[in-house]
Parts: C-alpha cells; structure tokens; sequence
C-alpha cells in the first residue's frame, strides 16, 4: 500500500528535522530517526522543526538552511518559505 501525502509530508518534516539536529552536532531523538527512515512510525514534527528554525542565530541559519550546496538545506529552504506562507503569525 502507498503511503499517503500525510504520511510523505511527515516522513519529510522528520527527515528536515533530523537534518537540522545533525548539522547542530545534536542527538536525532529515537522516533525522530525512526519517522525520516520509515513510513511505518509517522511522526507530526512541524511544531518542533519550525521553534529550532525560529531559535537559530542569523550565521546559524544561513549555514544550515541556505547552503546551496547541500539538498537537504534546499528542501529546508523551501518547506520553511511554505511554512511561513501557510501558518498565522500569530502560531
């Protein structure tokens, strides 16, 4: 069975989140590492993706999030912009 675009996004989200954590020099939590590997343990990280993003130091980010050599830090890029686009402000 296909996994649904729920499933995909979350799988996502948990691999950008894992993503962020390693170039922190940071521990990936369990269940983080298990959702970005697996469709099997779904895992919603938007929350706790976007607060570390928000957190992050100016240098902190553009090194993270816009290197352009790495296409994991293009894909964060992208889901941050949309993120932006379609959360209030206010969350």
């Amino acid at each position: 069975m296909s996994p649904t675009n729920r499933e995909v996004q979350l799988r996502k989200t948990c691999q950008l989140y894992a993503y962020v954590l390693v170039s922190q020099g940071k521990e990936v939590p369990e269940e983080i590492q298990e959702c970005a590997d697996s469709y099997d343990y779904p895992v919603d990280c938007v929350a706790k993706l976007s607060q570390v993003l928000k957190g992050l130091d100016s240098d902190t980010f553009e090194k993270i999030v816009n290197n352009s050599q790495s296409k994991e830090a293009r894909d964060l890029a992208n889901w941050w912009e949309m993120y932006q686009i379609y959360t209030p402000p206010w969350k």
